[in-house]
């Protein structure tokens, strides 16, 4: 299910995605910063690690992301272990704000829902629109790539 929302300048994706495995599975693909390329088209690395010497990817740890043409750093800022991971963009970008939150949700066993919000203003006026239609095209992709993968293994 997509819900897309516009206050003003702040554009609103709520994207609600079902996954047929735990949401231990789910929330650690998206935890690691250094396996997010293989479904969205960038290049996205862990480039610093959390404080917590037991968890490189918890609040603090950064990773870059570059895709053409756009070069940006993503931090998080909230890591609850399976259940919730929120990013903000840490560096110049063509967005005043730029905020992911991640919501995991076990529904069975073997079934998960992720509950992903993404709120962003645009730096340029009037182009919200444009960023949304095209944000809302890369994750739901990426999604359905990471659907499709768990299907074929739920190992993945």
């Amino acid at each position: 299910m997509l819900e897309l929302l516009s206050k003003k300048d702040v554009q609103t994706i709520r994207i609600l995605q079902d996954f047929n495995v735990s949401t231990e599975r789910v929330f650690s693909f998206f935890s690691d910063h250094n396996r997010l390329s293989e479904i969205y088209p960038a290049f996205i690395h862990r480039i610093i690690d959390a404080p917590n010497p037991f968890n490189c990817n918890d609040v603090g740890s950064s990773r870059i992301i570059i895709g053409f043409p756009v070069i940006l750093q993503e931090t998080i800022t909230a890591y609850i272990e399976n259940k919730y991971i929120e990013y903000k963009i840490s560096s110049v970008s063509p967005l005043k704000t730029h905020i992911g939150k991640m919501n995991f949700i076990p529904l069975s066993e073997n079934q998960s829902r992720l509950e992903y919000v993404i709120e962003f203003e645009p730096l340029v006026p009037f182009t919200g629109f444009l960023l949304l239609q095209l944000n809302t095209k890369i994750v739901q992709d990426a999604l359905g790539v990471l659907v499709r993968r768990f299907k074929e293994n739920p190992n993945y």
